[in-house]
């Protein structure tokens, strides 16, 4: 591990902070609370800006070498009296597994990162990058990691051909009005909705959430809750992958007969 592995970790800039401009026009806006710091509207808020990926790779060049090796080198390397060095520790569960459990001949690991999950084989967790083996200590890689991804892609590559092709049907009659504009049918009435695409996930860092106004349920890159309404299939629902239904509004039927004639 190089020297000065600490600093390359934590020691740079946090991201954020500076002056915003004039915050009058937030302060007397509705969106405010009732109880405001003297800075609200001001300034921005500083955030962490660790840079965790050294650490990542040092950890996978690690891979077949015993685990309680590759801790006493971290210790060795990082000074855990600091309260900066030492806040990289919490960091080794994102990439390392290592209360995995060995159950009939085959690895278990939690199905989540947080504590109480469930356990399931190694082949069902795409979440594990490494993991120490529970009967000889040895740092693994998961292999089955690049395999699951592979299906994804693939899986998502089949869903846009066959929505292209014709094969996929919609959940229900609709009509793209154009790049971010549907028209969609909902027991006998028409609505506009207006998609937007939902942000991208940040490794290491909780997965954005955007209220679909249309299936009523919180929606991310990774699924969507069960919906309310329609199905948690985005292609089958909106076309396209990774938007949602930012909001929407009731059509008259002076406005549908215009645009669709007889078929509104």
């Amino acid at each position: 591990m190089r020297e000065d592995m600490d600093k390359v970790i934590v020691e740079r800039p946090r991201r954020g902070g500076g002056v915003r401009g004039d915050g009058r026009a937030f302060r007397n806006s509705k969106e405010r609370g009732s109880h405001l710091g003297m800075k609200r509207g001001y300034d921005h808020p500083k955030g962490l800006n660790e840079n965790l990926q050294p650490l990542r790779r040092w950890l996978h060049k690690q891979v077949h070498r015993p685990w309680d090796k590759v801790w006493s080198e971290l210790c060795q390397g990082i000074d855990r009296r600091s309260t900066v060095q030492a806040h990289i520790f919490l960091h080794i569960d994102d990439f390392v597994v290592r209360d995995a459990v060995m159950r009939g001949g085959e690895v278990l690991v939690r199905s989540r990162w947080w504590a109480g999950s469930d356990r399931v084989p190694l082949r069902e967790a795409p979440h594990v990058e490494l993991f120490v083996h529970p009967g000889t200590g040895i740092l693994l890689p998961n292999r089955y990691r690049r395999g699951a991804a592979q299906r994804r892609r693939a899986e998502r590559q089949a869903k846009v051909t066959a929505v292209v092709q014709g094969v996929v049907k919609p959940y229900a009659p609709y009509h793209a009005i154009d790049a971010v504009t549907q028209w969609h049918r909902i027991d006998g009435c028409w609505w506009e909705v207006t998609l937007a695409r939902v942000p991208e996930v940040r490794r290491l860092e909780p997965a954005p959430r955007c209220y679909d106004v249309l299936r009523r349920c919180l929606v991310t890159r990774r699924g969507c809750e069960p919906p309310a309404f329609g199905t948690t299939d985005t292609m089958a629902m909106y076309g396209r992958p990774n938007v949602y239904a930012e909001c929407m509004r009731k059509l008259g039927r002076a406005e549908v007969r215009s645009r669709l004639g007889e078929r509104g």
